[in-house]
């Protein structure tokens, strides 16, 4: 009797335990088409932009510069959907840097530094459900850098203009993003920000 009562109590429990979706919930599906606008922090030109002889090949020893202002990183970005897991896309950014040029203890002058990127990049979503996303970025491209030297003293050291192409990159291993079609996110990695927060919205 109590065997013939416990065999279908188990093959009801196996049923419960195993047929249970709620934790296996099915990939939401996106738009296919994403724009968003963001602002990052701490970009890693905070450290390497200006005139310093350990990066500047072409600087003397006695040249040195300190950063007074920066934009931070001010990013576009595009994205179109493969699959509900993968997007591809497109960023856009903006940095801006001024600088204070000396030469040993006299001051030389002011230095402007502003990048253009354009970055091919992928997102790989960890789960999407209606209102919340969890994803990875990896971006990597190239920037164009226009620099200008405006010199008050060119026997110290010569006003210059030049703009070179750069490597740049972008690498934000966890990213949230919350809402309906129009969401807040927020991004930490490390590249053009270490920390980055914005709008997107999907069509």
């Amino acid at each position: 009797m109590k065997k013939s009562f416990l065999v279908p109590l188990l093959l009801l429990l196996t049923q419960c335990v195993f047929g249970y979706t709620g934790n296996r919930r099915p990939q939401f599906e996106l738009e296919k088409n994403e724009i968003s606008v963001s602002y990052g922090l701490l970009p890693i030109l905070n450290i390497t932009d200006g005139i310093d002889n350990n990066i500047m090949d072409d600087c003397e020893s006695t040249v040195h510069s300190s950063m007074k202002s920066s934009t931070g990183a001010i990013n576009i970005e595009y994205s179109y959907a493969l699959s509900p897991r993968v997007r591809l896309g497109l960023m856009a950014s903006y940095m801006g840097y001024r600088h204070d040029v000396e030469y040993e203890d006299d001051y030389v002058g002011e230095l402007k530094s502003t990048y253009w990127g354009f970055l091919p990049q992928v997102q790989l979503y960890w789960f999407s459900y209606d209102h919340v996303a969890m994803y990875s970025k990896f971006a990597i491209g190239a920037a164009i850098n226009l620099r200008d030297m405006n010199s008050i003293n060119n026997d110290l050291y010569a006003s210059f203009e030049e703009s070179r192409a750069q490597f740049e990159m972008q690498i934000s291993p966890i990213s949230i993003e919350a809402g309906s079609r129009l969401r807040g996110f927020a991004e930490l990695g490390f590249g053009n920000y270490l920390f980055a927060a914005g709008l997107k919205f999907y069509w």
